[in-house]
């Protein structure tokens, strides 16, 4: 009898996600986030989505790169007129996305602090696998930034 070999491979391993509960708009958010974790968020095109039905969204979208620790985290909306980019989660605001973090003690100190600006009333971790199309929208984050942040860099 022959054996199988197989690899379960983690797409989300990579990132990390928090999801933050706020009534502010995007910049003044961005202006808090950027203060309380002394980052320099940047605010860029917002990140357009098509749904499966077709229907297309555009997301506030926020860059900020850590060359320091080589991470690179992603503010993002969750609300448009009329439509949510994960409908799982139609309560969340915001979404906090890191890629390639340096430890999760690092994340645990970015939700506690985000906890500390006023008026975010909840941050919480998402788990990516759990998420219906992650995989989608993580791709269309990476296409959007490829975009528009190495054409303004470049």
């Amino acid at each position: 009898m022959s054996k199988k070999l197989s690899k379960n491979i983690n797409f989300f391993e990579d990132y990390c996600i928090l999801a933050i509960v706020s009534h502010l708009k995007d910049y003044t958010l961005c202006y808090h986030i950027n203060n309380e974790l002394k980052l320099d968020f940047i605010k860029y095109e917002d990140l357009v989505f098509v749904d499966k039905s077709g229907t297309e969204s555009t997301y506030s979208w926020y860059y900020y790169s850590d060359r320091i620790n080589r991470s690179l985290y992603y503010l993002i909306g969750n609300k448009d007129e009329g439509s949510v980019l994960i409908p799982s989660h139609k309560t969340v605001d915001y979404f906090l996305l890191v890629k390639d973090p340096v430890n999760t003690a690092l994340i645990k100190d970015i939700g506690l602090n985000l906890r500390k600006i006023p008026n975010i009333t909840a941050v919480f971790d998402m788990d990516l696998e759990k998420t219906k199309d992650m995989a989608l929208i993580l791709e269309s984050i990476e296409l959007h930034e490829l975009e528009h942040v190495r054409k303004r860099k470049g």
